[in-house]
């Protein structure tokens, strides 16, 4: 069964968008030749789920490559690309959908926001969770993420500190 695994770089107070919407923060962070592990994600993914407001930051226009993008939106004029699906249902539906449609060996990215993070770990839906922290104090903006009726408990799979002060923390969800 393919595993379904999220992740999003976050600031070191946990938001993922400064209160201004800028990202130059994040951008600003990363150097050159350090590996954070976009090769691995788009080798094990066989769909991406994303929120609408995370899509149109991607500009709208297109899947995330070749690999089917559903999109979770209630916009019925959400611009779509050949491999685009806007989705407005059920999410555990949506899940079982895309793991009984991608290739077998792989996996399921869910490539932000917040509130579809939060409320997919609040379903019990996510298998794993990445978090890039990022060496700056935003003090304010978007947080990762939403108020949740009880608490989520992790076992650190692996963390990767890199010179640039940029630290990978990978965790498995533990389901009770």
């Amino acid at each position: 069964m393919a595993t379904v695994f999220a992740g999003m770089a976050a600031s070191l107070d946990g938001f993922i968008q400064s209160a201004s919407g800028d990202l130059a923060w994040l951008n600003d962070a990363m150097a050159p030749g350090e590996d954070y592990g976009f090769t691995d994600t788009e080798a094990r993914t066989g769909a991406y789920v994303i929120g609408a407001n995370t899509y149109r930051e991607m500009g709208g226009t297109a899947g995330l490559g070749a690999v089917p993008t559903y999109v979770v939106t209630h916009d019925a004029d959400l611009p779509a690309g050949p491999d685009v699906r806007p989705y407005a249902g059920d999410l555990t539906q949506l899940i079982d959908t895309v793991r009984s449609d991608i290739e077998p060996g792989r996996d399921i990215c869910v490539y932000g926001g917040g509130q579809l993070v939060t409320r997919l770990l609040e379903l019990g839906l996510i298998d794993e969770l990445s978090v890039s922290v990022i060496p700056v104090v935003l003090g304010a903006g978007v947080p990762f993420f939403g108020a949740m009726a009880s608490s989520t408990k992790l076992q650190l799979m692996e963390c990767r500190p890199f010179p640039s002060g940029i630290v990978l923390l990978d965790y498995r969800v533990l389901r009770p």
